[in-house]
């Protein structure tokens, strides 16, 4: 099972050094305020929603700087190298 997670400190990071607020941020990739709290907090795992909007509305972020791609085996399932 894949998850996708946010790199919070890389967005975070981002935001102030535009001067970006959330509900601005929000706004502009078109997903609720709390989402976007929630998700920043480490609450919830990014949307398909909220990961287009952000990868379509602000093109210099890309995709391996702002998110992380875990590769979670389900339960019972081992990996050995």
């Amino acid at each position: 099972m894949r998850s996708i997670y946010l790199n919070e400190d890389v967005l975070r990071d981002y935001l102030k050094e535009n001067n970006i607020s959330e509900a601005n941020f929000a706004k502009k990739i078109g997903v609720a305020h709390s989402t976007v709290n929630r998700v920043l907090n480490g609450k919830r795992n990014p949307g398909g929603k909220f990961i287009s909007g952000v990868l379509t509305e602000y093109p210099d972020l890309t995709f391996e700087e702002v998110f992380i791609l875990n590769n979670d085996l389900p339960k019972g399932n081992f990996y050995t190298a």
